[in-house]
């Protein structure tokens, strides 16, 4: 079974975390600092083709309401550009209060809030929430 990689994108930082090769258990790996589109594309590609990565799931804030927001907007952008060059799977994952999540998690677990950190967890709980859909 190939494993799963979430996205926390952000314009600066990427968050992103995967899946064990069993597909069931999500763990932060890393943040990604980016000053380009094709800078990040050609890591995520790298980190995919490492890792044996099936599926690329993106994070996407949608608005409380559900409607597209300005950087759900920019990363559907980023995501069509990313599946004209790689050869692996992309969705879109429902990401609304994902990084306040992330912050809390962090802040009861006395990690403090440092803005790398919490990105790479948001990316893992976006994966949590994926898998967890998949079980149900």
């Amino acid at each position: 079974m190939r494993r799963i990689m979430a996205i926390d994108y952000g314009r600066k930082r990427v968050g992103v975390a995967i899946t064990d090769p069993l597909c069931t258990i999500a763990q932060p790996l890393m943040t990604i600092r980016h000053k380009s589109d094709f800078d990040l594309i050609k890591r995520l590609k790298c980190l995919a083709v490492e890792n044996d990565v099936g599926l690329i799931l993106f994070g996407n804030p949608l608005s409380m309401k559900g409607e597209p927001t300005e950087m759900s907007q920019e990363i559907e952008r980023f995501v069509k550009k990313l599946k004209r060059l790689i050869d692996i799977e992309v969705k879109l994952w429902d990401e609304r209060h994902v990084s306040k999540y992330a912050v809390n998690k962090l802040k009861g677990m006395g990690l403090g809030s440092r803005k790398e950190v919490i990105d790479r967890v948001a990316a893992s709980i976006i994966l949590e929430e994926f898998l967890e859909s998949k079980r149900v």
